[in-house]
């Protein structure tokens, strides 16, 4: 891939360390999150189960695919406190009313708390001379968790794309 982000090269805190807790499945795109979170300094906190939301979960990743990412969004819907900071990731889904339903429940969520909804496209095989796309996803993933991190004053909702092509 030709467009692959550049990763910022210093830790997301310099501080302390940062733990993430990662809602997903403990697949592919989840290894590759841990592994880039860690690069950056981070300890992941890795909830692959049907737990909902995590009263003690400050800085977040969703995985919206997943049955653990989903239900911890919707258990934080509707709480005002304490507040989070949540990068929701999801494959674009091919049903408009999919699309709509998951972005609705990040709306919800930033109206109390700091929410990034980032799409991305089928995560595929990339040929051996480029970085896999699963690496450019979780570069891009981490990347918005860093700017977000930096910015928590606020609630507020954004979305965007990742076109791993």
């Amino acid at each position: 891939m030709t467009d692959r982000p550049d990763p910022l090269t210093t830790p997301i805190r310099d501080a302390a360390t940062l733990t993430i807790t990662l809602f997903g499945d403990n697949g592919r795109i989840d290894h590759a999150l841990s592994a880039e979170l860690g690069r950056r300094g981070c300890r992941t906190h890795a909830v692959s189960v049907e737990t909902g939301w995590l009263k003690s979960a400050e800085n977040v990743i969703c995985r919206l695919d997943t049955v653990a990412g989903q239900r911890a969004l919707e258990g934080l819907a509707g709480r005002v406190g304490p507040h989070a900071t949540v990068i929701a990731v999801c494959e674009q889904p091919a049903n408009e009313s999919d699309a709509k339903r998951l972005q609705d429940l990040c709306k919800a969520c930033g109206r109390h708390h700091d929410v990034s909804l980032i799409w991305h496209s089928p995560v595929g095989d990339a040929p051996a001379s480029e970085p896999p796309p699963i690496e450019h996803l979780a570069v891009s993933i981490v990347d918005e968790v860093s700017t977000k991190v930096a910015h928590t004053d606020g609630n507020s909702f954004t979305t965007r794309f990742v076109d791993l092509g």
